[in-house]
């Protein structure tokens, strides 16, 4: 009787286990963000940038910002996976860029081509952005910015910043930046410490 009860436990335990691994499987599979690692980018890096258009947000809930970016490279530096920004010293992002640790970089579906067109246009010391173009913000683990709307998230923290030096600009980037009225950009690199892709 002894041995029967010890086996019909045995089996509701080896039940429950089963039932267990697949409700984990289940809420993993249900998640809309997947963790990737950096390698696993599949994007063609000009076309993400140059060509796609790309957000990129500092800040933490309640003090953020994002503005559009078509300037950008992501490769290795120091042993580490990095993403560099550019940033000008006009755009209301750069005193976020230099009032935070980390920065997130967001990539969207073609479809919302029209939003990013409008964040690039618009400052958010003007206006809430994110309501304007529509986006829900969600925040990392880390209390970083990334987009419900968004493909694909790379968050980065910064391990170097530094201001373009006009004096070592090709006299073509130097008319450039008269003409544009832009201050000279600032270079923030990022090592990437998360990817997630839906």
């Amino acid at each position: 009787m002894k041995r029967t009860i010890g086996i019909i436990l045995t089996a509701i335990a080896i039940m429950g286990c089963g039932n267990n691994k697949t409700q984990r499987a289940e809420s993993i599979q249900d998640r809309p963000w997947q963790e990737i690692a950096p390698t696993e980018i599949e994007l063609n890096p000009i076309q993400m940038i140059d060509k796609d258009w790309l957000e990129v947000s500092a800040g933490k809930k309640g003090n953020m910002n994002l503005m559009t970016i078509s300037w950008g490279t992501i490769g290795e530096l120091w042993g580490r996976p990095v993403f560099t920004v550019f940033v000008s010293t006009n755009r209301y992002t750069h005193k976020f860029m230099e009032g935070n640790d980390y920065f997130t970089v967001t990539h969207f579906p073609e479809s919302m081509r029209d939003k990013l067109s409008y964040l690039g246009r618009v400052s958010g010391r003007d206006e809430d952005k994110v309501a304007g173009a529509g986006l829900t913000v969600e925040f990392t683990e880390l209390g970083n910015p990334i987009y419900a709307e968004a493909d694909l998230a790379i968050e980065c923290k910064k391990i170097y910043g530094q201001q373009f030096d006009p004096s070592l600009m090709p006299q073509e980037q130097r008319d450039w930046y008269d003409r544009s009225g832009l201050g000279v950009h600032y270079m923030y690199i990022g090592e990437i410490v998360h990817v997630w892709k839906k």
